[in-house]
């Protein structure tokens, strides 16, 4: 198959979504498909790369005028109409590259809309996020809870404490013009249950249900202890580790005050990402590195106690907990979100109210104080972690695209059937 697969950004922006759009071109290279990646330029301008076997073309449209809006240049965002500029490049690289199957990821989907489905190419769309229906991509309210459903003027006034009035009314009023385009998708797909079910509403009735497929590990995750520790953890001893946006929604206050209490003290490693609300102190015996490759924090996991996620809002589907667990390390995670497809309780880990300090402190000291615990939850996630190894991750994906290439076909001629009846 002749795959495009389009999304906001892609490394070397650093995130879930840029790993997974990366590792699933390279891995649908090697089965011998043609990929070639669509994506936002940042601050050094349009331009046409090679990643391996892959062609990543960076294009840069109208809403490149919105840079200066960025908290980070280099991490842009589309917007959520269509940008023309955006539109008129992906259009001549389907046409060019006479791409069968194009995949969405994010918002760039709004440029993929106004020419998408054709005879040629159907489209496939992934919500990593809330953000088909949610301007913030969270579903989270600005009280902190669980948002009840999207409303025009509600969602004006939540999203303006994080994009400001201007911002807020254009993403959400963009949101609501394209919501009667969102059916020329022909299969979406949600990477956790909590997605599906956040964005249920999108799919229309008599067309298939959301596919629930989670994003797949490289071979490399499942590493054992006899790797090298990488040079930012302890080279001896135990430590706890997070992985992650060192900012409020991932638990980060939380977890400062839950592993405060523990008995005896180790250390603990957050391996994260600044952002705006990022503490600028941290209490001795926190080691804190900012921007680590994704291979280091891969030897990380192998020799850390034990994974922390203690995310505060319903973390659709975090990578860092199945890299843990297939590096053979328990989970101590938040019940929320994509979290609870992820982590057994009482099994591969355990499972805490988001925001409860004392559950997760609790948590965290019975497998400090239990080494074998530690161990057999360890190895249990080791073996549940098989379900996100590649081969059976991506051979869902592809059955996805030779199902939506068939549902397109059986469409077309569907239409020359009965046209040649009305002749």
């Amino acid at each position: 198959m002749r795959i495009l697969l389009a999304s906001d950004t892609y490394p070397p922006v650093l995130g879930g979504l840029e790993l997974h759009v990366q590792q699933l071109g390279s891995e649908l290279a090697r089965r011998g498909h043609q990929v070639d990646v669509a994506t936002l330029a940042g601050a050094a301008g349009p331009q046409i790369q090679r990643d391996g076997s892959v062609t990543v073309f960076r294009l840069a449209g109208w809403s490149k005028v919105l840079g200066a809006l960025y908290a980070d240049p280099n991490r842009p965002f589309h917007p959520t109409i269509p940008d023309p500029g955006i539109v008129a490049a992906l259009a001549a690289i389907i046409r060019d590259r006479r791409v069968e199957i194009v995949h969405a990821h994010s918002w760039i989907l709004y440029s993929l809309l106004p020419i998408l489905p054709s005879r040629q190419t159907v489209l496939v769309a992934t919500m990593h996020d809330y953000g088909l229906v949610c301007p913030k991509k969270t579903l989270v309210f600005r009280s902190g809870n669980l948002c009840s459903g999207p409303r025009f003027e509600k969602c004006v006034a939540c999203a303006k404490e994080q994009y400001g009035p201007v911002r807020s009314l254009a993403l959400t009023s963009g949101l609501s013009i394209m919501r009667s385009l969102r059916g020329r998708v022909e299969r979406y797909i949600a990477v956790s249950d909590a997605v599906a079910q956040g964005c249920s509403d999108i799919v229309r009735p008599g067309r298939p249900q959301i596919e629930i497929i989670p994003p797949f590990l490289p071979d490399a995750a499942f590493a054992s202890a006899s790797v090298v520790r990488p040079d930012f953890v302890p080279q001896r001893g135990d430590y706890f580790l997070f992985a992650g946006a060192l900012t409020h929604n991932k638990g980060l206050s939380v977890l400062m005050e839950a592993w405060r209490g523990l008995v005896p003290t180790v250390p603990l490693v957050l391996a994260g990402l600044r952002r705006p609300d990022t503490p600028n102190r941290f209490p001795r015996g926190v080691i804190v590195a900012e921007n680590v490759p994704h291979a280091d924090v891969l030897r990380a996991w192998a020799h850390c106690l034990a994974a922390i996620v203690p995310s505060t809002w319903p973390d659709p589907h975090p990578l860092v907990a199945m890299e843990a667990m297939a590096a053979g390390r328990p989970v101590v995670a938040s019940a929320v979100g994509g979290l609870v497809d992820i982590v057994k309780d009482g099994n591969t880990g355990f499972l805490v109210q988001p925001g409860n300090v004392r559950e997760l402190r609790s948590a965290l000291q019975r497998l400090l104080d239990n080494p074998a615990l530690c161990a057999r939850m360890g190895e249990a996630g080791r073996r549940s972690a098989g379900r996100f190894a590649k081969e059976v991750v991506v051979q869902r994906v592809e059955d996805v695209y030779h199902d939506a290439i068939s549902a397109r076909t059986q469409r077309h001629r569907g239409t020359r059937s009965y046209e040649g009846e009305r002749k």
